[in-house]
């Protein structure tokens, strides 16, 4: 089982996380071309695909180390 600190730190997970939000905030507010819509939507897309891979570390059983 690998633990979250050998690969992204509390840090890497918050400013992900606050990236995914000013892409939601950016693309709700609508003042955006269309074309950076589908770049915005992107990042975030691989954003969350990086985040859901780094958090999903196994069965979900909370082990003491």
């Amino acid at each position: 089982v690998q633990t979250l600190s050998e690969h992204m730190t509390d840090t890497d997970i918050a400013d992900k996380t606050d990236r995914i939000k000013a892409i939601i905030a950016q693309l709700e507010a609508g003042d955006v071309s269309l074309e950076r819509a589908t770049e915005l939507k992107e990042e975030g897309d691989e954003l969350l695909e990086e985040l859901e891979a780094e958090l999903d570390l196994g069965d979900g059983e909370v082990r003491e180390q």
